[in-house]
């Protein structure tokens, strides 16, 4: 794992920055297939940017009777993750037959043979079973889990453990009805499908193999009718997902339960693709949470906290948005097929090793998971922003495209002094 740091040496200063990345993200004007007319590219966090997003949004709000252009008060964080997270995925391996073109693992055709053991993965499912005051989700995933021979036993070692158990697996040959059909015999809770757009040539080309849409479709709905819930996994980048309303519509027609959309971070592959600009970001946010109320699944986001804000800044006056604050390193946990434990995938720096160190110590006490938790060494506009307990930004782009994991999130265009004014 890149960028490797002691779990317990030096202080929390020196884990905060690093030299930044030699490849350096294209940012620049990036137009997305349209949500609500146009979007309108430019440059990240400027006060320009900031002033045309505000009136955007003025006019969302000026459209729905009774809803707050005021952030008002900013509730604390819900619930203390200092103890134990509340999710923790699992890169089983980084063998994957996919050649996605915005891995973040830079996956690999076969496994390493450096890879955790059965009995190392049985011996940290025990210790985190034992995690209060609650038990972490887990989430298997990849590269592709699939390419384990083990995978059955761990889902099962998992389950038994009383562990809320999902599955991230890839689409390939692998994948067959049989396979989600053991899933669902072992109690598996949940299975997530990639589909990163409406139609085959957007999802093939970003996924790499012709052939991929068709078979997620096929997989998606095996997982539903073996009465499994079923996750759709976006990717939100420039080159996908295209118009989101038939995106939405795919989701909805696959009766799906849940619609995760990733921002995708210039991390691993990704590192060559051009990222979207602030604007872009905050009018997908907008278009979601209006979509949000009245669709049959649940949204969620990844590397895009301010989906928070963006709830709550249009949400009825008064009203908060609910559930727990989960990002990296604050109820949210990573550990790698080598045993490195970060704070999120796409944020890979090494915390520790479970070969080593237990979890637990790990994720209570390592100087990066608690100054992670900290928000108030957050800089820039994040670090003044009143939305900081239940956003603080994306700290896996902020170290991705400036190397200090407390600089201000450059997808977000809020403006804390605006808002103030």
């Amino acid at each position: 794992m890149p960028q490797a740091l002691s779990a317990h040496a030096g202080s929390p200063e020196a884990l905060v920055t690093r030299d930044p990345p030699s490849v350096e993200p294209a940012r620049g004007s990036v137009q997305l297939t349209p949500v609500d007319g146009p979007l309108i590219g430019g440059t990240s966090g400027s006060a320009a940017a900031g002033e045309r997003m505000e009136a955007r949004r003025e006019a969302a709000v000026d459209r729905v009777p009774g809803l707050s252009k005021s952030p008002d008060a900013v509730p604390p964080v819900p619930r203390n993750f200092a103890e134990a997270p509340m999710l923790i995925a699992w890169e089983l391996t980084r063998a994957c037959g996919l050649k996605c073109r915005h891995c973040r693992a830079t996956a690999i055709p076969h496994r390493d043979p450096g890879e955790l053991s059965t009995a190392e993965i049985f011996r940290v499912l025990e210790e985190i079973a034992g995690l209060r005051p609650h038990r972490p989700v887990m989430i298997f995933t990849g590269g592709d889990p699939t390419e384990r021979p083990d995978l059955s036993e761990i889902l099962a070692r998992s389950v038994s453990l009383g562990l809320i158990t999902a599955v991230s697996p890839s689409v390939t040959p692998r994948l067959t009805d049989a396979v989600i059909s053991g899933w669902a015999r072992a109690g598996v809770h949940t299975v997530s499908i990639s589909i990163d757009g409406s139609v085959a040539d957007v999802h093939d080309r970003f996924r790499g193999v012709p052939g991929t849409f068709a078979a997620s479709l096929a997989a998606a709905r095996s997982v539903v009718e073996h009465g499994l819930p079923l996750q759709v996994n976006t990717s939100i980048s420039p080159e996908t997902p295209g118009p989101l309303e038939s995106m939405a519509e795919l989701v909805r027609g696959l009766g799906a339960r849940r619609w995760e959309l990733f921002f995708v971070i210039g991390t691993g592959r990704a590192r060559e693709l051009p990222a979207l600009s602030a604007e872009a970001t905050e009018s997908v946010l907008v278009w979601l949470a209006g979509h949000a109320p009245a669709a049959p699944y649940r949204i969620t986001t990844v590397a895009a906290p301010q989906f928070r804000r963006v709830r709550e800044q249009l949400a009825p006056s008064g009203r908060k948005a609910e559930g727990p604050v989960v990002k990296e390193g604050r109820g949210f946990a990573f550990i790698d097929h080598l045993g490195h434990v970060a704070p999120n995938g796409y944020l890979p720096v090494d915390a520790g090793n479970i070969r080593r160190e237990t979890f637990s110590a790990i994720y209570r006490d390592s100087p990066l998971f608690r100054v992670l938790r900290d928000t108030s060494r957050l800089k820039g506009r994040c670090g003044r922003c009143p939305y900081r307990e239940v956003c603080g930004g994306s700290r896996a782009r902020a170290y991705a495209e400036t190397g200090d994991i407390l600089a201000e999130d450059p997808a977000c265009p809020y403006q804390p002094e605006m808002a103030a004014s």
